[in-house]
């Protein structure tokens, strides 16, 4: 008689569940055409000194919510779109949000407008494509 061991079970359910997961994971960061059909948000993580991701995209014309989350950082962030004149500020442990439309395709700088933070390298790019 075979003893009924569940370990060999269990490691094949993990290493699926594992797989799924770096898949969706590849998704979130994958080509800019998938996020830019994404409708509705765009979340940007602020920690000393970067965004996280500093390169995001949005089709031109449509309401989108930004969203500065500055939950992991230990001082003040923000963000300044100055083509779009949209600013963002978010204290330690906050999250903040503003939804706007962004009407004219092209490439715009953000940053952190926050003395010095700008230049330790607090800059991002957002990339508005033809809807």
């Amino acid at each position: 008689m075979i003893a009924n061991n569940p370990r060999p079970r269990l490691a094949v359910v993990f290493a699926a569940a594992s797989l799924t997961l770096f898949g969706a994971a590849r998704a979130q960061t994958a080509a800019p055409a998938a996020n830019a059909a994404a409708p509705g948000e765009i979340t940007i993580i602020a920690t000393e000194f970067k965004y996280t991701p500093a390169k995001v995209w949005a089709a031109a014309g449509r309401p989108v919510t930004l969203v500065l989350d500055n939950s992991r950082a230990e001082t003040e962030h923000g963000i300044v779109i100055p083509a779009f004149e949209l600013r963002l500020v978010a204290k330690p442990g906050e999250v903040t949000r503003a939804t706007a439309v962004f009407d004219k395709p092209g490439e715009y700088e953000f940053s952190c407008d926050l003395p010095g933070h700008r230049e330790a390298g607090m800059t991002g790019k957002l990339i508005v494509t033809r809807s």
